[in-house]
């Protein structure tokens, strides 16, 4: 067996913000939220504390089968320091928030253009989780750059899968017991 992992399907609808991208995700009405495009492809513009959001179903799990499992979100984004209040806040259904603040993180490389954040672990998510919100926020002030966000992509993480029996005819082949298990 691999140990490569299998990519599902992105639980985000229009994370790259094509023209259509305000059919999938709901702006607040406050400030600024417009799409552009730059030699890296499409991206989403906010500032003036624009809030822009988009709520997805969680799969269906019992504890047991959500058990080590994870979603996990990547991004690019561009802030240019235009100001505090940027980020990206995650909430579960049952009511718990985590954000991601990108106002003042320092990027991997300073003169980047675009900042990747590559996979980050979306917490607390339970079985009795129905949905997920991703709010995308905008800095507080009005600045000519904002947040610049891009190929937003959610996917969940299973364990792997473990063979502990196999028949082949009428043989059984069995993983053997750990000691200490």
């Amino acid at each position: 067996m691999s140990d490569e992992e299998i990519r599902g399907r992105n639980f985000v609808v229009e994370g790259q913000f094509s023209p259509d991208w305000d059919k999938y995700w709901t702006h607040n009405g406050t400030g600024f939220a417009v799409t552009n495009e730059d030699d890296q492809g499409p991206y989403l513009l906010m500032n003036q504390k624009a809030m822009v959001s988009q709520l997805f179903d969680t799969v269906v799990f019992t504890e047991r089968q959500m058990a080590g499992a994870t979603y996990r979100i990547a991004f690019r984004y561009e802030n240019y320091g235009e100001g505090p209040g940027a980020g990206v806040v995650i909430r579960t259904s049952s009511g718990k928030a985590q954000p991601i603040d990108l106002s003042g993180r320092i990027p991997e490389k300073p003169l980047a253009d675009w900042n990747p954040v590559h996979s980050y672990a979306i917490g607390d998510v339970v079985a009795a989780d129905t949905d997920i919100t991703l709010e995308l926020q905008g800095p507080d002030i009005g600045g000519s750059s904002g947040l610049r966000i891009t190929d937003i992509d959610v996917q969940l993480h299973l364990v792997p899968l473990q063979l502990t029996r196999i028949q082949l005819d009428d043989r059984v082949y069995e993983t053997p017991t750990p000691v200490n298990a």
